[in-house]
């Protein structure tokens, strides 16, 4: 656009207009201009006409944008490294702004541009694993520590009633068969110290599962009570759970997933929406914990079985017979083991637990009391779970 230089002013000038964007908002604004002052002094006054505020631009300092003038306008910056863009398209405003422009210059490109660019994008990308590898595990096990209790087993009674209907599961309450669980607890937590207590649940669902949700919540899936060949077996997994609850891994999962802002709400007792937290710990009844932390809850798992009499080898003994079945590749949350390098050592680890100052005890449950756990889901009608 070819503009001849004359020396009008903008005072001289009806009401012009440009439009800004500030490179803040992506909403465009439109803006009134005059020029104020004279020579190196001199400011260009850009006024938003809905909201009346201004802002002013120093003409010394204002730079054209290469490569963006069109035919019907022109762009401006207000100096070489403020983001935002004035874009003049009447040609009586680009007439009078150029002729008080004598020295308009062109922004600068920054230095070392495409290295540069290139090594932000490196920056940015080693900053986003820093925070998602390091930061935020970090976070959630400290803010683990900071959430009251109460708190955390409110989030395990909000998740727990939300997540099984939403799956199809119902609870199984056969009064024979939560006394036989009652007994089997009892045999593996007393004496046992934890912030809140254990609440163990049996859900009818046929996968082999188990899950160890915030606040001391767990539950048992009818699935792997089936395909348990001995009480002992169950209690083994009930176990590696009950490490779970005591290590807080169900809260710090979803910390993890919910990052610094559930970490902050959680911590002052808001669930930052239930719903959205119950999604996030959906995740948990289909997913494993790191190998770190399975590998703590099997070595907790070791002494609580050991401690009740029951031998440590129970939890490998389930994992070896499930593995020599075929059945590995459908273990719900122990899914990840059929591929895991480490499930080998852990059975061995079992195995090996139970050589070390294990004294056997009498059954963990009485052969009347095995049955009614196993029919735990088949003999009474099903218990709906409360969604509120």
């Amino acid at each position: 656009m070819a503009l001849s230089r004359r020396t009008p002013s903008f005072a001289a000038a009806a009401m012009i207009y440009a439009e800004l964007y500030d490179g803040i908002s992506p909403m465009v604004q439109r803006v009134s201009l005059r020029v104020a002052g004279q020579g190196s002094t001199a400011m260009l006054e850009l006024k938003n006409v809905e909201t009346q505020g201004s802002q002013r631009w120093s003409l010394a300092d204002m730079r054209q944008v290469p490569d963006q003038a069109s035919a019907d306008a022109f762009i401006f910056a207000p100096d070489n490294a403020g983001p935002a863009r004035l874009v003049i398209r009447e040609r009586e405003a680009l007439r009078i702004l150029l002729s008080a422009l004598p020295d308009l210059k062109p922004l600068r490109p920054r230095n070392g541009s495409p290295l540069r660019l290139l090594g932000l994008a490196g920056a940015a990308v080693v900053a986003f694993g820093a925070i998602l590898f390091a930061l935020i595990p970090f976070m959630a096990d400290k803010g683990a520590e900071m959430i009251p209790p109460a708190t955390e087993m409110a989030l395990g009674q909000t998740t727990f009633n939300q997540i099984y209907p939403a799956m199809g599961a119902y609870e199984c309450t056969d009064p024979a068969g939560q006394a036989a669980l009652a007994v089997m607890q009892t045999r593996l937590t007393d004496g046992l110290d934890l912030p809140y207590p254990v609440q163990v649940h049996v859900v009818f669902d046929p996968s082999l599962n188990a899950t160890a949700l915030p606040g001391g919540y767990v539950t048992l899936h009818n699935g792997l009570i089936q395909a348990a060949e001995t009480p002992e077996e169950v209690a083994a997994v009930l176990a590696h759970e009950i490490g779970h609850v005591a290590h807080r891994d169900g809260t710090r999962a979803v910390l993890r997933r919910t990052g610094s802002f559930g970490i902050i709400g959680l911590a002052y007792g808001d669930f930052l929406g239930s719903s959205a937290v119950a999604a996030v710990t959906q995740q948990l009844v289909n997913s494993s914990y790191s190998r770190e932390a399975e590998a703590r809850a099997d070595a907790y798992a070791h002494d609580l079985l050991a401690h009740a009499g029951v031998s440590p080898a129970s939890l490998a003994v389930f994992f070896e017979r499930l593995r020599a079945e075929g059945l590995d590749t459908d273990l719900g949350v122990f899914r990840h083991l059929s591929s895991h390098p480490g499930l080998l050592d852990r059975i061995a680890a079992s195995t090996a637990a139970a050589d070390h100052g294990f004294t056997q005890g009498p059954p963990i449950l009485s052969g009347a009391e095995w049955g009614a756990l196993q029919s735990i889901c088949q003999n009474s009608a099903h218990t709906a779970i409360d969604k509120s």
